[in-house]
């Protein structure tokens, strides 16, 4: 027995087909909608990398302490120490140059004899107050004397022994010698006061003979400490003039290094090994590794290049070695601490902008990292509490954060 079909039954096999290929298109437009909005990145998992990694910076080496040798007079050049200029070195007090010390010499002679001249002149004036004061001692003692005489004529006039006459003739001597003894103090006096005179003289006269003394040795060009000298070409038969700049002389073992640090280094919140006192290594083109330390950092910072002028003493054994104006490296241990990580450049992006994975939402989060270190292909940066979190690997101007991904 066959069953005709219902006239109903193709509409319904139509309208079911389109139900199911309309489902199908939802599904397949849900998808294509899904994979748009949570696209593929490739992460990986960060590990704590504390060692402490050392910056390099590029410094140029200077004399710490540097003098100027100046003339000290004006004249023409009659004398050079020519193996200071030969090996560029000189010892404390070695002459470098002597001028024409001609009429100096005369001058300063001259003073020397006037100078002997007044001490002469003090002493006789010694000499004269030792001869007032034994004349003051003989007037004291013929005073003494006619005073006594005096007495007795006094007495004998009394008692009618002697005559007026007598007595007057008496008196007279009495008071000539106290005239006399008068007349010694004020001689004692008069040669002390000129001997007071020509000690201000003779003082005058050694300022004179200093003044001269230093105007003599103005003429000679010394060397105030062992050192190296910079630019001294001195030649005979020059003429220069007072103040004039002859070279510069500084000390081998005591060099520096000026280095410029990135302000961040600086300012960052472990920013210590870039402190005054922290120990660098300078390290030389041909390899030779010297140490120092950080003695200052000033405190302007370069307007554009946002970088600090810092000062390096390199250590007085290994100093003698680098030559002024050259150029080395100078290598500062820069302490991560735990929060360091080692991660590829490509991840870093914009801003020093990473991207970290969300793992319970499956979303991009953006945080700034603090490169520490920067290198060729990976550079060590600092994520604080991202230890164990996924990092993205490649970082594109598509992502953004709180965007969905699909971490692999």
């Amino acid at each position: 027995m066959t069953r005709d079909p219902s006239p109903d039954a193709p509409t319904v096999l139509r309208r079911h087909g389109r139900i199911v290929l309309g489902a199908a298109v939802l599904l397949t437009a849900f998808a294509a909608s899904a994979g748009a909005q949570a696209p593929r990145v490739e992460t990986r998992r960060l590990t704590p990398d504390a060692m402490a990694a050392p910056e390099t910076y590029f410094g140029t080496v200077r004399a710490r302490d540097i003098a100027g040798l100046s003339y000290g007079a004006r004249g023409c050049i009659v004398e050079v120490a020519e193996d200071a200029r030969r090996e560029r070195v000189a010892a404390a007090g070695q002459v470098l140059v002597r001028l024409d010390d001609r009429r100096s010499l005369l001058a300063l002679r001259t003073a020397e004899a006037r100078v002997l001249e007044l001490a002469a002149a003090v002493e006789e004036r010694q000499l004269a107050i030792e001869a007032a004061r034994a004349d003051d001692l003989r007037r004291q003692q013929d005073l003494a004397f006619v005073s006594d005489e005096f007495q007795r004529n006094s007495t004998m006039l009394g008692r009618g022994l002697i005559n007026e006459s007598a007595m007057d003739a008496v008196e007279r001597r009495f008071m000539d010698a106290t005239f006399a003894a008068e007349r010694a103090k004020e001689a004692i006096a008069n040669a002390l006061a000129a001997k007071k005179r020509a000690e201000i003289a003779l003082e005058i006269g050694r300022l004179e003979q200093q003044s001269a003394e230093i105007g003599h040795d103005m003429l000679y060009l010394r060397a105030p400490f062992d050192g190296a000298l910079v630019g001294f070409d001195a030649n005979i038969g020059d003429c220069v003039q007072e103040g004039a700049l002859a070279g510069r002389i500084y000390e081998p073992a005591r060099k520096s290094v000026d280095v410029y640090f990135r302000i961040s280094r600086l300012t960052g919140t472990r920013a210590t090994g870039l402190a005054v006192g922290a120990p660098v290594r300078v390290r030389r083109v041909n390899g030779q590794d010297c140490g120092g330390a950080i003695t200052r950092i000033d405190t302007e910072a370069d307007a554009e290049s946002q970088y600090v002028e810092a000062t390096v003493d390199v250590e007085e054994v290994c100093a003698p070695s680098l030559f002024l104006n050259e150029s080395v490296r100078v290598e500062a241990a820069a302490d991560a601490g735990g929060d360091a990580y080692s991660v590829p450049n490509s991840a870093i992006s914009g801003e020093n902008t990473v991207y970290l994975v969300d793992e319970t939402t499956q979303r991009l989060v953006a945080v700034a990292a603090e490169v520490v270190r920067r290198g060729d292909e990976t550079s060590i940066v600092r994520i604080p509490g991202a230890a164990g979190r996924l990092l993205v690997t490649e970082s594109a101007p598509a992502l953004a954060d709180g965007m969905a991904v699909d971490a692999l």
